[in-house]
């Protein structure tokens, strides 16, 4: 017989392994099994979040995106929005977001061609699916106003939506010379007052709905310049108006709106 010992549990043990030998070899037998429970439970929690659907969702929605920026870019702008606004939806962050910004731009097109169709109120449709979307965006509040001054001619309902402008971005030059204009076409000088004050005050630290281009500025300072002049000429000076409207040539040109108020201003004299 094979020479051997007697563990203490009774085991028969070759004479070269040892008890402590051995219980190494029993940790060690564990600590594979522990370790295979863990690559076990690694693998199937792995397996787990592995998601098909979503990666098809993706897929399948990045897809649609492709597709309605095609329409914008084919000036499609009905189907760009109809693929785009049920993505808008989706709670994926990325895909959501892509379909946002080509859905407002399918409404900011879609808003001008009902406006070069003389249909304001289809305009003003757009805009309030823009809002929805968007619901603190500057240019579509600004937009709402002007259309309902200029376009529809509500004045009332332009007064609110020129104040709700105001209410989110308290420094807006175009919402205060909008103001201005309603309190005027109203006659009433001494309500268009404190706004014309407030666009030169808030000059320096103005926020514009409008990408302030040359051409957007030069709209906006011949309109600020006209009722200014406006302004100093029902305060009784029609010298300093004269002196105003002439600054403003200088700087802006002698466009249409700064004629009228400079011929205003002789026919009324002081």
């Amino acid at each position: 017989m094979p020479d051997a010992r007697v563990a203490a549990n009774g085991i028969n043990l070759p004479h070269a392994l040892t008890p402590h030998v051995f219980i190494w070899g029993i940790l060690r037998i564990a600590n594979m099994r522990t370790e295979l429970t863990s690559s076990d439970l690694m693998r199937q929690t792995l397996k787990g979040h592995i998601d098909h659907e979503g990666v098809q969702t993706l897929l399948e929605s990045a897809a649609a995106c492709d597709e309605a920026q095609q329409c914008l870019a084919d000036g499609d702008y009905e189907a760009a929005l109809q693929i785009a606004l049920p993505l808008v939806l989706l709670q994926s962050p990325v895909v959501a977001n892509r379909a946002k910004e080509t859905a407002i731009a399918a409404l900011d097109e879609l808003m001008e061609q009902a406006l070069d169709a003389h249909q304001p109120q289809r305009a003003l449709r757009y805009i309030d699916q823009w809002l929805s979307l968007e619901p603190k965006g500057f240019f579509p509040l600004l937009r709402r106003a002007e259309i309902l001054q200029h376009e529809i001619g509500d004045l009332h309902e332009a007064w609110t939506a020129y104040l709700q402008v105001l209410r989110h971005y308290p420094h807006s030059i175009e919402a205060f010379i909008g103001l201005a204009q309603l309190a005027l076409a109203e006659g009433n000088p001494e309500r268009a007052y404190p706004y014309i004050l407030r666009a030169w005050q808030s000059l320096a630290n103005s926020e514009w709905a409008y990408t302030p281009s040359v051409r957007t500025l030069q709209a906006v300072f011949e309109d600020l310049y006209d009722i200014t002049a406006g302004m100093l000429q029902w305060l009784g000076s029609a010298e300093e108006a004269r002196a105003l409207t002439q600054k403003a040539i200088a700087i802006l040109g002698e466009t249409e709106i700064l004629k009228e108020r400079m011929q205003i201003i002789e026919e009324l004299g002081d």
